[in-house]
């Protein structure tokens, strides 16, 4: 077996103190050469939970691998992959990081060094932060100085917690099996990266929704005139999201119907009927409710313009409007989706308890 680090993250080591409908999550850092008794004193005196040492495993694939929280030291912790093989450990990895990134708003710091860092052997609880760098395989262009500057990335990444790891492993659970899903979750992160059209409900309307609507004709033309290239890429990348969905690339308009019944018999959504709902009143659209088919036909003349004929002119503008909404769309179906898979494994795996119980 492989063993791999997750580079850019910091998961919390302790689980959150649930109270009520919320939780309160106390991240205290690296120990900085605490003893793991002084460190044990300090999560008494505030309430919290001592971790657990050693690997916790958050999610397990028979044939992949799994995704593991490492608590070690005076408690420390990474993100762990445990793979067969560094391809299978990258098909997690890879999952993980984007269903953080598309449905949770977490990407990963990006760092000089590699995302996914294998260990030469199985870490061990009692080792130190120095340990753990020096168990790192180094990559092909080592050099002496290499080895500070990753004990200094290790201390640095994007916080995540039990419950916002256990939510992102039940992503990738639900999408292993279906690798156009997970194709598609690919083409949204990436579009996501070009392109950040992530934000919560609270910051939309109390921030974005005001901003946008004080910016002149003129203010807009200067944001598409710095950005046109990068608005075209994530749009069709997000665009190639709803192809891996549908099934089918380059499809036509006429398909669009054939292609959504058959989604809605393989997952169980209602795409021929139901409607989509827009939140995003300032978006060019200007539409509220739409009609899958006629959204996704909408998307496909844009694509057209832009990819296969190089929107020369250009004819068709697509701007931050355009892009926000297709992502929110391919998001939206996707969750839609991920739901019914979700529930899908967990008959499966009750029926499998029951029968070996």
């Amino acid at each position: 077996m492989k063993y791999f680090m997750i580079n850019g993250y910091i998961p919390s080591a302790h689980p959150p103190k649930i109270h009520g409908h919320g939780y309160t999550d106390t991240n205290f850092g690296r120990s900085q050469g605490k003893t793991r008794q002084a460190r044990a004193r300090t999560y008494k005196e505030c309430g919290i939970e001592l971790p657990q040492l050693g690997e916790t495993i958050f999610m397990q694939h028979p044939k992949i691998g799994r995704i593991s929280l490492f608590v070690y030291g005076a408690y420390d912790a990474f993100i762990m992959i445990v793979s067969s093989s560094q391809r299978n450990a990258y098909l997690l990895g890879n999952s993980l990081r984007a269903a953080m990134t598309c449905f949770h708003g977490n990407p990963p710091m990006e760092h000089t060094n590699r995302y996914l860092l294998e260990l030469t052997k199985i870490p061990d609880k009692d080792m130190s932060h120095q340990d753990l760098v020096s168990l790192i395989d180094p990559g092909p262009l080592w050099h002496s100085w290499d080895n500070l500057l990753l004990d200094l990335e290790l201390d640095s990444g994007t916080c995540i917690n039990h419950i916002q790891l256990k939510a992102g492993c039940n992503i990738v659970a639900g999408i292993l099996d279906h690798s156009r899903l997970l194709d598609a979750l690919m083409h949204l992160e990436y579009s996501r990266n070009l392109i950040w059209g992530f934000m919560v409900g609270s910051y939309y309307v109390c921030h974005y929704s005001r901003d946008r609507k004080d910016l002149s004709r003129y203010k807009k033309e200067r944001l598409y005139l710095e950005n046109r290239c990068r608005y075209d890429s994530a749009f069709v990348s997000a665009f190639r999201g709803i192809e891996c969905l549908l099934g089918k690339p380059y499809f036509k308009k006429g398909e669009i119907s054939f292609l959504l019944a058959d989604l809605d018999r393989e997952f169980h959504t209602d795409y021929g009927n139901s409607r989509h709902k827009s939140f995003f009143e300032v978006f060019s659209s200007h539409h509220r409710w739409w009609k899958y088919e006629d959204l996704i036909a909408y998307y496909l003349k844009l694509r057209n313009a832009v990819s296969a004929h190089g929107n020369p002119s250009p004819p068709h503008i697509v701007m931050e409007d355009q892009v926000f909404e297709i992502q929110y769309l391919l998001q939206s179906m996707l969750g839609d989706i991920l739901s019914y898979t979700c529930k899908q494994r967990i008959k499966s795996r009750n029926r499998t308890t029951c029968s070996t119980g």
